[in-house]
């Protein structure tokens, strides 16, 4: 498709600039979206908020542990966190589109700073339980929808829609470096400062997001404010009205449920991992930190790599080819005897894997047009999110059942498998095209 001109919707026009051939390097796109300075500045308020939330985590973790000493409890808080995300993420998409985006999006954000602010208090006075911790913490999860759905909703109106891929990657590209960096840094400020400390600069990192959004246009939020979008009904019949838009666009629903499925057959990777370095490769955190590292590594060059040279390949071919070649590095981790050979699979796996939720943000926002993009993303996202989870458990019962080497094994088998069918499903697929266009026409009559 040709990108239009120009092309950023708000804000100094660029130069135009003209499609490569196949398989011929671009100028990078990276480097024409981060010389706008609309779109640079909510790139690097995204990198801080991110980075803020990684390290939040990380602090988090290290107070339970600090005063608790329980494995078990950590993962308790850890688990009310994700859930609160997962089931407020529906009607965090309806808001969305029901009340003025700007104000959820600096709302939501000041907040979740907020709370981790109270939790220090709490902390540091002494006032601190278990109870009271979950409380926050499911608050804080809560509201973590709002800005990483917001983050997707609003993007299309910082952009033109040529540039909705490269936008996506970029803003991928942070979050591979937050993947990276986060964990260290978080453990560094930690040993440097305390528990306190560290979410203090957490929070301060919300801040600084809440200042970007404030900065931005208010026509980047549209939503409710658009010109033209319908009336909201009741929440009801707003999560109905999503679940219609998905259920009548193939594509969507298709991706939607490949995703799903894609987080499922990913999920027993994570609890069989530390057991494989430990019981059979014998080794202690410090090799299990490197092989995630290397996989983020991995995952940081394979974002490059798409940005710079954005290759032409069919969505079905795509979507399969990342999902087969993930299942054949992450199997084959299960196959190798020791940790150098792994964290190159991990590595390798990570480039091949990088491209998937840079494609899969792309199409839904083509997919999607603005008045629904809320509800639709906040209903595939609750969804979707199971995944992982469910994930989590099932390969924490095979771990137990048949060892950490087989749980790798059977994943990357069943990722495999699962692109085979996608690849073997042609009749969805070509519905692309008239489904992109239609998001198309929807997002321009928005526009007007």
């Amino acid at each position: 498709m040709r990108r239009g001109t120009p092309p950023f919707t708000l804000g100094a026009r660029t130069p135009s600039h003209a499609d490569p051939q196949r398989g011929e390097p671009l100028d990078p796109a990276y480097r024409r979206l981060l010389s706008h300075p609309v779109f640079r500045e909510f790139w690097l308020g995204t990198l801080m908020v991110r980075l803020g939330a990684q390290v939040a985590v990380l602090g988090l973790t290290w107070l339970v542990l600090e005063t608790t000493g329980s494995a078990a409890r950590i993962g308790l808080v850890l688990a009310v966190y994700a859930m609160g995300d997962i089931v407020a993420s529906p009607l965090v998409g309806v808001l969305l589109d029901r009340w003025p985006r700007r104000l959820l999006l600096l709302g939501s954000n000041a907040l979740q700073g907020a709370l981790f602010l109270a939790i220090t208090g709490f902390y540091l006075h002494h006032g601190l339980n278990l109870p009271l911790l979950l409380v926050l913490v499911a608050a804080a999860g809560a509201l973590a929808p709002l800005a990483y759905l917001g983050r997707s909703v609003i993007l299309p109106s910082l952009v033109d829609s040529g540039d909705w891929e490269p936008a996506n990657a970029v803003l991928q590209l942070n979050l591979n470096v937050v993947s990276l960096l986060g964990p260290a840094l978080g453990g560094i400020l930690v040993a440097a400062v305390g528990v306190a400390a560290t979410l203090i600069i957490a929070a301060g990192c919300y801040a600084v997001y809440v200042v970007v959004l404030a900065r931005l246009p208010r026509a980047s939020f549209r939503g409710s404010e658009a010109v033209g979008s319908p009336p909201p009904g009741s929440w009801m019949d707003d999560l109905r009205s999503g679940l219609q838009y998905v259920l009548k666009t193939p594509v969507l629903a298709l991706l939607a449920l490949v995703t799903l499925l894609f987080s499922l057959t990913y999920g027993p990777l994570e609890p069989a991992l530390p057991l494989l370095v430990s019981s059979v490769y014998h080794d202690g955190a410090q090799v299990l930190g490197l092989l995630w590292s290397s996989f983020a590594a991995g995952a940081v060059l394979g974002t490059f790599a798409w940005v710079y040279w954005q290759p032409r390949i069919p969505l079905r071919l795509l979507v399969a080819g990342i999902i087969a070649a993930w299942g054949v590095c992450s199997g084959l981790v299960g196959a190798v005897p020791g940790p150098v050979a792994a964290g190159a699979l991990l590595a390798l796996g990570g480039f091949t894997y990088a491209p998937y939720n840079i494609v899969w943000t792309t199409w839904r926002q083509r997919l999607v047009p603005d008045h629904l993009r809320g509800r639709v993303f906040g209903l595939i996202n609750g969804v979707s999110g199971v995944g992982l989870p469910l994930g989590q458990a099932v390969g924490g019962l095979l771990v137990a059942g048949v060892g950490p080497q087989a749980t790798v094994m059977v994943g990357g088998a069943a990722c495999v498998l699962l692109g085979a069918v996608v690849l073997a499903q042609r009749r969805v697929w070509t519905f692309d095209e008239a489904s992109w266009q239609s998001g198309m026409a929807a997002g321009a009559r928005d526009r007007r």
